[in-house]
């Protein structure tokens, strides 16, 4: 009988990097949990040779049926204001009650630090951190075997445009604009590289190595770096020297309570980046400038 893990919001940045991972090792079929299956991205998951099922994340025993026969999860999930429409608390609780009562063996969270109770209540407005929380402390409290990986800053989203904050080509170089505040030390995690052979490792060594894992939150970065430090990194994948521009807020309050908390506090601050206990797990996360050699720099190539 094939080990399955289930992987939801499977055509997502995580999801496909998890999904990609899990093809790449063969330990376990991989099963895409998506809301659309017929969309090119589910297709082509299906294509790559895993089974897909398309779920509404509201709907209980559609949930159900996604993670029965599965030994492991990863669970995903993405704010309300994201494609997937339902509000998150409710994605990730109707999940942990589908793997408990389905028998899951284990689920890995990507979750994130509340930045509310990390600063006493000053910010409050980012509700995607906090509730990550809440879904953790329901999983803590579900009694399923689990342990969760806390990304940093994606470094995929300086290519976003967001609201001004991009990258772009000078007559020199490049220019990233940014709204970290300057002097902002903060961890840098290539998403769709590293977190795939994260979740992978959590799920081959659950069973044989729990002591060290179980209800532990490992942390996927690069780095712990402030902008320009980024900066310099990405110039040496790129070749070309990049110039930081520090931007005002974004007009957005989530988003810029995210960034004013980060100036004020660290997350995880007592975990080592690169995180060692990934390490000793067999997972090797990319450095800075490897993803401005490949991602960056490609993307710049096309532009």
């Amino acid at each position: 009988m094939p080990r399955i893990a289930t992987v939801f919001l499977a055509t997502g940045l995580q999801g496909s990097s998890v999904i990609r991972a899990l093809l790449k090792d063969g330990t376990f079929t991989p099963r895409a949990v998506t809301r659309d299956a017929k969309s090119d991205a589910a297709q082509a998951l299906l294509k790559q040779g895993c089974e897909v099922v398309e779920v509404q994340l509201d709907n209980k025993e559609s949930v159900k049926k996604a993670v029965t026969g599965a030994e492991v999860v990863a669970l995903i999930t993405l704010p309300k204001f994201g494609p997937v429409g339902v509000p998150e608390v409710t994605q990730g609780t109707n999940i942990i009650d589908a793997c408990r009562e389905a028998g899951v063996k284990f689920v890995s969270f990507s979750t994130l630090p509340s930045l509310s109770k990390m600063s006493n209540g000053k910010f409050t407005q980012a509700h995607h951190f906090d509730n990550k929380q809440v879904i953790q402390e329901y999983l803590e409290k579900s009694g399923l075997t689990y342990a969760c990986i806390g990304p940093g800053s994606f470094m995929e989203n300086i290519l976003q445009g967001r609201r001004g904050a991009d990258f772009a080509k000078t007559d020199t170089g490049y220019l990233m604009k940014t709204f970290e505040h300057p002097g902002t030390k903060v961890i840098q995690t290539w998403i769709g590289h590293d977190m795939g052979p994260a979740v992978t490792a959590l799920f081959k060594n659950y069973t044989t190595r729990l002591a060290e894992i179980e209800k532990q939150t490992f942390v996927v970065g690069s780095g712990r770096v402030t902008a320009e430090e980024m900066a310099v990194e990405l110039a040496k994948g790129l070749g070309k020297p990049v110039e930081v521009q520090h931007l005002d807020n974004s007009g957005m309050p989530p988003i810029d309570d995210m960034f004013a908390c980060m100036a004020e506090h660290q997350w995880y601050p007592d975990v080592e980046i690169p995180d060692k206990r990934l390490e000793s797990l067999g997972v090797k996360v990319a450095t800075i400038a490897e993803f401005g050699a490949t991602v960056l720099k490609e993307q710049m190539e096309k532009a």
